[in-house]
């Protein structure tokens, strides 16, 4: 078995996500597992898990979808971007490994490529040709307004300003976590992101993170992407940053979680409702934590 989590830059008109939910759920052989709307982000990612073939299947349709509904030459948001389809993580679920991811990813590029879908970009993580592409985040440097004018070489297809560029690549599972901060603590938030990353001499290994600020939402974020999971949990994270927010004499309101998680990253408390409590994740929105658990799907 294996997930898909197609991170789609649109998250603010309906009828293009409800559209691309209800294709995703007509496919066979798709399990549609989560669906997960960001309004500032103006990104939607859609969680589902199926075979080599369906997979593959349900991605050229999602592009063909993107293509034909987004243009990102109107696309506006507070997260990195690079395409309509922006990000297309593979990942593999025991037993599958991820030399099964990356070769449903060598079918969806034959499947580009046949179908002559108008589109280009990057092989990135497990999947990468080059290593400066094994980073998601320089895959994604200078955004989608650098696209034309950069000299990179794509990994396959072509530049289409219309659907700008994707990052395609099998990769091992991460959590996606964002902690809550005031309302007008955007420096504070990148601060705070800045010395949780791995990258910083005081960082968590395991974590990257960028702080942004979410209008719909009225709070600022440290957003972060915990692909560590062996090493590092939610409550390492959160309990970090309230640190760092006490420091600087700020306060914190609860987080939140995007998508979906094994269950591992729990693995510090007794519970899932010892979880949420502690973590505050229904700060934002009521949320069922059985549904965001990905073994309850295999």
């Amino acid at each position: 078995m294996l997930e898909c989590v197609a991170n789609i830059s649109e998250g603010r008109q309906t009828g293009i996500i409800d559209d691309i939910e209800s294709s995703l759920h007509c496919l066979p052989g798709i399990n549609l597992i989560n669906v997960d709307i960001g309004y500032d982000a103006n990104r939607t990612v859609f969680t589902f898990l199926g075979n080599n073939k369906s997979i593959t299947s349900a991605v050229i349709s999602l592009l063909k979808k993107c293509l034909s509904k987004i243009d990102m030459r109107k696309h506006t948001g507070n997260h990195p971007r690079i395409g309509s389809l922006d990000v297309c993580p593979i990942v593999p679920i025991y037993p599958s490994t991820i030399d099964d991811a990356n070769e449903c990813i060598q079918n969806i590029l034959k499947e580009i490529e046949f179908h002559k879908i108008k589109v280009g970009g990057w092989l990135y993580s497990e999947s990468s040709v080059s290593s400066e592409n094994y980073e998601l985040s320089n895959v994604r440097k200078g955004q989608y307004e650098m696209l034309a004018r950069s000299r990179k070489k794509f990994d396959f297809g072509y530049f289409n300003p219309r659907f700008g560029a994707m990052a395609l690549g099998a990769r091992n599972f991460l959590i996606a976590y964002n902690i809550n901060l005031g309302k007008n603590k955007v420096f504070e938030a990148k601060k705070i992101a800045g010395i949780i990353r791995e990258s910083s001499p005081v960082g968590i290994s395991g974590v990257k993170s960028i702080g942004w600020y979410c209008d719909n939402l009225s709070f600022s974020q440290v957003s972060c992407n915990i692909v560590g999971i062996e090493t590092c949990t939610l409550k390492m994270i959160y309990d970090r940053v309230l640190f760092e927010a006490e420091n600087i004499g700020i306060k914190t309101y609860g987080s939140e979680l995007i998508g979906m998680l094994p269950k591992i990253g729990f693995r510090d408390f007794n519970t899932f409702g010892q979880a949420v409590e502690y973590l505050k994740l229904n700060s934002i929105n009521p949320i069922e934590i059985e549904k965001r658990i990905i073994e309850n799907y295999i």
